[in-house]
């Protein structure tokens, strides 16, 4: 009877590990809801508010970063801790999905999407210079590209209701950005609501996907699942 007892606990402890690395893991996974909170704030919130005659609705949030912006003093250093905390967030998704291939992917694709806000501030728009614009857009392309992988792989990762809202999120924020995208000769109301409802579903995502995986044990290695179903 006590050895009966005793194996259970000893898999669960193979599952979650000790109680001081899942606090870490758990912190990691905090970061990601905390930089979706922070980049609404810093961008709508502070930035905008710096700057007279800026319409949140009409305008684009890359203008916010711009050179030349009244509000570009308070994104720079921004964009480093929001760079810091993205990243966090993807070695915290890495670390929470021992054993799914497809999660482990996404963890590596956030951990990249978030270094990759490196290269969008090296490259940033310059107010009235059209020269700036290639490279911007090369660069955010990119990191769109890492962020749909991301999201394609969580789905791909899950089953149930997160796998359908991690596709029903892909779609609003590709969808939402396309309209942007064709509407960027702007300031108009699709330019603006559209791009931020692209970003905003994306930054939703970000909270849901770090509540998710902060209530989800940590799953065993395929080697350990295996010998558990022989039993």
């Amino acid at each position: 009877m006590p050895i009966a007892k005793g194996r259970p606990q000893r898999a669960r402890t193979a599952r979650t590990g000790s109680p001081r690395q899942d606090a870490l893991r758990k912190s990691l996974l905090a970061a990601g809801p905390v930089s979706s909170l922070l980049y609404v704030a810093a961008t709508d919130g502070l930035a905008a508010s710096r700057w007279d005659g800026y319409l949140r609705t009409e305008q684009m949030v890359s203008e916010l970063f711009a050179v030349g912006s009244p509000g570009r003093d308070v994104l720079v250093p921004f964009t480093w801790l929001y760079t810091a905390l993205f990243t966090a967030f993807g070695v915290g998704v890495w670390n929470s999905v021992h054993g799914n291939r497809a999660l482990r992917i996404a963890g590596g694709l956030l951990i990249a999407y978030g270094l990759w806000n490196i290269m969008g501030a090296l490259y940033p728009l310059t107010l009235g210079d059209d020269a700036s614009i290639p490279m911007h857009i090369l660069a955010t392309n990119i990191q769109l590209a890492l962020m749909v992988g991301a999201m394609c792989f969580v789905a791909a990762g899950f089953h149930g209701r997160m796998r359908w809202y991690s596709i029903l999120s892909l779609l609003a924020s590709a969808l939402m950005g396309m309209v942007a995208f064709m509407a960027a000769q702007g300031p108009n109301l699709v330019l603006g609501i559209g791009e931020r409802i692209s970003i905003g579903a994306f930054l939703l995502w970000v909270a849901v996907l770090a509540v998710a995986l902060w209530r989800r044990p940590l799953p065993a290695p395929a080697e350990e699942r295996r010998h558990q179903s022989a039993r």
